[in-house]
């Protein structure tokens, strides 16, 4: 099967601003020569680290957790890529930080949802039914605040549960 783009992800470092013979890790995604890069937050003494395999030396216990998490970070980047191309979505290094991050997919609200549906029907509707929406929506806001102790929730997070649990509650 021939390709047109090049994928690669390396681990590297640089040197800490803070403390002098300590490197903070990163990763790079590179495809088609566009780099994007992602700070793992993890530092390495500057002895232990391996540049040429982009991987801790040694064999602590701490040098074989780092080593194993970055074994995850590339296998998750991987799968990311993976994901984009199924979904027939554009692959750059920016759109596989993005999907790595969490960045790429925005999360809305039951409070957005609300507003923008109130918002948008308020012409729509004659005001006795906007009035039984105000009203609903009251409703929800007390019982985010009594069951969940929060203001808002997000869609994602809307089950079954939920529904019964605020059938519950209105009754």
């Amino acid at each position: 099967m021939k390709t047109n783009q090049t994928f690669t992800v390396i681990f590297f470092t640089r040197k800490s601003r803070s403390v002098a013979n300590l490197l903070s890790i990163y990763v790079r995604i590179t495809i088609l020569g566009k780099r994007a890069e992602i700070s793992l937050k993890r530092n390495i003494d500057a002895g232990q680290w391996d540049c040429i395999k982009g991987r801790g030396k040694g064999r602590s216990e701490e040098i074989r957790n780092l080593n194993a998490y970055l074994d995850q970070v590339q296998a998750k980047l991987l799968q990311c890529h993976g994901q984009l191309v199924q979904e027939d979505k554009i692959v750059s290094s920016n759109a596989i930080k993005m999907r790595f991050l969490g960045e790429d997919k925005v999360s809305r609200t039951l409070r957005d949802l609300i507003e923008y549906h109130n918002g948008n029907m308020v012409h729509v509707l004659k005001p006795g039914t906007m009035k039984n929406y105000y009203t609903t929506e009251k409703y929800l806001k007390r019982f985010l605040k009594s069951k969940y102790k929060q203001e808002d929730i997000h869609l994602k997070q809307l089950n079954y549960r939920f529904i019964l649990d605020l059938e519950h509650y209105l009754t």
